[in-house]
Formats: structure tokens, C-alpha cells, sequence
């Protein structure tokens, strides 16, 4: 689809251009909309998101820098295909619609995409794009101009504020040595895992755990666990004597705690190979009694 940069970057062309494709596709949402044979809301609503939302959200994150009464040409759009969506009246409210179809404005999504787009540069210090959007060096002038549109750099730094963004607890990526389809892929045992924790008793987890340890003698066991309480999250891995922890920022995932605790494991596991300790790995997860093996 690409997007379409003019002279004085209004982007004014690009959404003319994206208005009329969406209008295209409008138009076979209005067939497939008949009132007497048409299809049903729930296959309407997949047809909006993959013919036309798709098409919205796409370079949003560049051509969010227009003024905001040039991106109001793409409203009618959204509100146009809900209602053929929903069925609604003409004048039902755009509001009322957005809500019905679990659908937020197109100001929401552009913010949005462009908060997950800095959360994930802020993770490549050696893209080019890190320094520009991170270290602004045009602030003051924007502030003494507020009738001009600010870059990404300075309209995005409210948003990550709110969310609770601190540069430096970001994690930096890296690309690994190994490509994966060269790694050895683990042997998983789903024994307990196919136990319904309902209606299976502590014991009987207890019990199949140790029958299961008893049988495999030769591996070392690593527990690894990632919990949270209130806003503070905490990753763990224990080896025998050996418990390491480790305090993550506030507000984590619960599923970023499980992996860095994984991550945990797979440290010391490296170190300890240093040290010819171990010959053997086998892992699982330990939660409130119940095993889950990995």
C-alpha cells in the first residue's frame, strides 16, 4: 500500500489516496450488507477490521503528524462501515456505534500504535530512528510555536508518561548467535498438564511428581516462578540450595516475570556448565501446588 510523503509533509495526498481505497472497499461491505440475505454482524465486523481498519492503521504511526482536521476525512469512514455493520440508523452517533462494535475512534489506535512503535525502540538503541525519537534537540522551538505540528519525539512523550515508561528499565534487544532452527528442540512432558486442576486433588500432583522425579534420577531440577502483588512484580528460580530473585519494574506482565524467571534459569544453567556441574536440564513450573511441566 505504502505511503505518500509531499513537499510541505501535510499528508494531505496520502489521505485522499487511503480515503478513496477505503471507499472501494466500502462498497462491497454495502453488497455484502443486504438487509434480506445479507451476512450476519460478526462476519460484517471481520470484513471492516481486515478490508478496511487494516487499511487505517497502516503508516499511521508516519502520517499521525497531520493537522487534526486533515485526519478527520478518515472518521466518516469507520463510522459509515459500522453502521452498515450494526444495522444502525444514520443518525445514531458515531460514539454509540464505536461502543456497540467494540471498536475504539481512530485518534485511540493511532496513539496506540504509536506508543507500542517507541516501547519497541526503545529496546534498539542502534536504530537510527532511537536517537531521533529519544533525544529531541527541537523541544523549546515547538513550544514557542504551538501552531505547528510537533514530530513523533515530542507528541508521543505525554502518552508514555501515563503508561508509566522509564528509559531506562527498558531491555535492550539483541539477536541471537544461533538461528533457531538450528537449536534442539526440548523434550516436553505434559503428564500432569492433562489433569484437570479442578478436579484433581493436590495430592495426586504431589504423588505423580515424585513418581516422575524418582524415574528421571539423572536430570537436575530448576523451579521457576514469575508472580505479582498489587503493582510489584518479582522473578525466582531455584536449584537445590541456589534460589536467585530478581525485582522487575512495577506494572509488568505476569507472562514477562514467567519468561524472565526462565531467563533466570537458563543463566544459571550456563554458568554451571562452566563449571561442568551439570550434564543434564530439565525444567518445569511450580504454582500453589500444581505442576506444569515445560
Amino acid at each position: 500500500m505504502g505511503t505518500i510523503f509531499d513537499k510541505k509533509l501535510s499528508f494531505l495526498p496520502h489521505l485522499r489516496y487511503l480515503k478513496d481505497k477505503c471507499t472501494k472497499a466500502l462498497n462491497l461491505l454495502r453488497v455484502v450488507a443486504h438487509t434480506s440475505w445479507g451476512a450476519d454482524q460478526q462476519t460484517l465486523l471481520h470484513l471492516y477490521r481486515t478490508l478496511i481498519r487494516s487499511k487505517l492503521y497502516y503508516g499511521c504511526i508516519v502520517y499521525g503528524s497531520a493537522r487534526g482536521f486533515y485526519l478527520q476525512m478518515l472518521d466518516p469512514i469507520q463510522n459509515y462501515a459500522l453502521r452498515l455493520c450494526l444495522g444502525a440508523y444514520r443518525t445514531s452517533p458515531s460514539s454509540s456505534l464505536c461502543v456497540l462494535a467494540n471498536e475504539p475512534p481512530l485518534y485511540i489506535p493511532r496513539r496506540k500504535l504509536s506508543i507500542q512503535y517507541c516501547l519497541k525502540l526503545s529496546s534498539s538503541p542502534q536504530n537510527r530512528t532511537h536517537n531521533t525519537v529519544f533525544n529531541c534537540k527541537f523541544k523549546d522551538l515547538f513550544e514557542w510555536k504551538p501552531n505547528q505540528i510537533p514530530p513523533l519525539s515530542i507528541r508521543v512523550q505525554p502518552d508514555l508518561w501515563a503508561v508509566g515508561f522509564v528509559k531506562r528499565n527498558a531491555l535492550l534487544y539483541s539477536i541471537p548467535a544461533t538461528p533457531p532452527w538450528l537449536l534442539k528442540r526440548p523434550h516436553i512432558n505434559y503428564n500432569l498438564y492433562y489433569s484437570s486442576k479442578d478436579n484433581t486433588s493436590p495430592e495426586i500432583y504431589r504423588n505423580k511428581f515424585f513418581e516422575f522425579c524418582d524415574h528421571d534420577k539423572d536430570f537436575c531440577q530448576l523451579y521457576t516462578d514469575g508472580s505479582n502483588m498489587g503493582n510489584e512484580v518479582a522473578a525466582a528460580v531455584v536449584h537445590g540450595n541456589v534460589t536467585k530473585t530478581t525485582r522487575l519494574p512495577n506494572k509488568d506482565s505476569i507472562f514477562r516475570a514467567e519468561l524472565h524467571a526462565i531467563s533466570l534459569a537458563l543463566s544459571l544453567i550456563r554458568r554451571s556448565i562452566k563449571r561442568e556441574e551439570f550434564y543434564y536440564f530439565f525444567g518445569f513450573f511450580v504454582k500453589l501446588g500444581s505442576y506444569k511441566w515445560i
